[in-house]
């Protein structure tokens, strides 16, 4: 069984794209006629809003641990042992109380964690440390 060699080297393999396109066509036919029966208009109920009624933002206090042992809550000073009760007074008026927490850079760290120390044991929850 002998294999006979092609005559010229110059001949080039073309692709028929003709099959392909009929198909893509057809595709594209079948997806055009499916599409408008598949979407359907999505049944929902948005909630409204309330003439009248705004939210209030929440009560922030700003306290500042100094260098020293030097606390200030809301620019006013205040001992280490008479804060646990203000932030509890702070909770009871707004429990949505934001405790922003700013300390020197030369603060010891010790009373910065002594100050946190009271505000959790005050029961504060939304602590913000700043900057």
């Amino acid at each position: 069984m002998a294999f006979s060699a092609p005559a010229s080297r110059s001949e080039l393999a073309d692709i028929n794209i003709t099959p392909l396109v009929d198909v893509m066509l057809v595709l594209l036919v079948i997806f055009m006629v499916t599409a408008p029966m598949l979407s359907r208009p999505i049944e929902t109920l948005l909630p409204q809003p309330v003439p009248g009624t705004h939210a209030e933002p929440p009560n922030d206090l700003v306290l500042k641990v100094g260098v020293g042992g030097h606390y200030t809550l809301d620019d006013r000073p205040i001992a280490l042992g008479d804060l646990r009760a203000r932030l509890e007074d702070a909770l009871t008026a707004d429990p949505r109380t934001v405790l922003q927490v700013e300390a020197a850079e030369s603060a010891d760290y010790q009373q910065l964690v002594s100050a946190l120390s009271q505000a959790e044991a005050s029961g504060m929850r939304n602590i913000v440390m700043r900057n």
